[in-house]
């Protein structure tokens, strides 16, 4: 059975070849496409934030030598308990809006850790005496 083909089966042959073609292309691009999106969620909340991180950790340790802290402030409800991935990517990208503001304000320019520390002076509770 290796006569001839007709002309049906050479094209059925073909459109076989060129379908089996584009779903190998569009697998490859559906996982492409996952892969980016993974990568974007981490980056939108890492992203510019280990300045911060740095900056608040040196004038954690200053507060403590110098036991300013006193009490500790009353918790708030985390932001990791938001669920879905949309609140989650709002969430970072208003953090990230947030932390431009403050980088790009005057009294952070000019001296930042004195103007964190007054921050966190006029946030937290006030030791009791």
């Amino acid at each position: 059975s290796s006569g001839p083909k007709t002309k049906k089966g050479k094209r059925m042959e073909r459109h076989k070849k060129w379908m089996d073609k584009m779903n190998t292309a569009k697998a490859q691009q559906r996982q492409e496409q996952r892969q980016q999106g993974r990568q974007t969620d981490k980056s939108a909340l890492i992203r510019g934030m280990s300045q911060m991180h740095s900056s608040l950790r040196e004038v954690q340790e200053e507060m403590l030598a110098g036991d300013l802290l006193g009490e500790p402030a009353k918790e708030r409800k985390p932001d990791a308990a938001v669920q879905s991935r949309k609140a989650r990517n709002k969430a970072a990208i208003k953090e990230e809006k947030r932390f431009a503001q403050v980088l790009q304000h005057p009294a952070f320019k000019k001296d930042a850790l004195k103007t964190i520390r007054e921050h966190l002076a006029n946030s937290l509770p006030q030791p009791k005496e």
